[in-house]
């Protein structure tokens, strides 16, 4: 099987100014012989990510999957600054995360017209800065506690892992699931990934 992942590209961060074009990555899923990888293919570039796990399926709710059915969603936010991506300090990639943070956070308390009760660290995944953020879902959300985020900085875009933790989930469960995909994490530095011979190894 092979999906190509819809991809939901913020333009408002504001780390955003427009006179930069970033690369243009195209986003697709692969199925491997224990569960999928994300494959992010760019114009000299590439990432992806694996998820192991017995069932990786397209969820119903848009731009999602469902890893063993639990909801996981995978995000690239184009930088459109234009800065020197392979020479960003751990501290520079601290504060670009950062403020990214900041900036959804104020964009999710106007959507949901409450202030947020969340928590956040950074974790250094393979060498790599990654901002973990967990917010609480305002009282009287029934289904969803909790939103949990897994961000880092790929290139010229954030990559920006998220899974809702449901009732009958816990936080430290589904913090697992976006560690462990993180840590597979493999950048390819000007190359880009042919998918059909990809695709074929993968399940071998």
């Amino acid at each position: 099987m092979k999906y190509i992942l819809a991809l939901v590209l913020s333009t408002a961060s504001p780390l955003l100014f427009a006179q930069y074009k970033p690369e243009d990555f195209k986003a697709a899923l692969l199925e491997t012989k224990d569960g999928a990888m994300i494959v992010y293919n760019g114009e000299k570039n590439a990432f992806t990510v694996r998820i192991v796990a017995a069932s990786v399926t397209p969820a119903t709710e848009p731009n999602f999957l469902r890893i063993n059915n639990n909801l996981f969603q995978s995000t690239i936010i184009p930088f459109q600054e234009e800065l020197d991506f392979k020479t960003l300090t751990p501290e520079q990639q601290k504060e670009l995360l950062t403020g990214y943070k900041n900036y959804e956070k104020e964009y999710i308390e106007e959507q949901l017209k409450s202030k947020l009760i969340d928590k956040e660290e950074f974790l250094i995944i393979n060498k790599k800065v990654f901002k973990y953020w967990a917010f609480n879902m305002p009282s009287g959300n029934e289904s969803v506690k909790q939103q949990l985020y897994l961000i880092t900085i790929c290139y010229d875009h954030m990559l920006v892992l998220n899974a809702p933790v449901v009732k009958n989930r816990s936080e430290s469960t589904i913090k697992g699931i976006l560690v462990d995909i993180a840590h597979t994490l493999q950048l390819y530095n000007g190359k880009t990934l042919d998918l059909e011979r990809l695709s074929k190894e993968l399940k071998k």
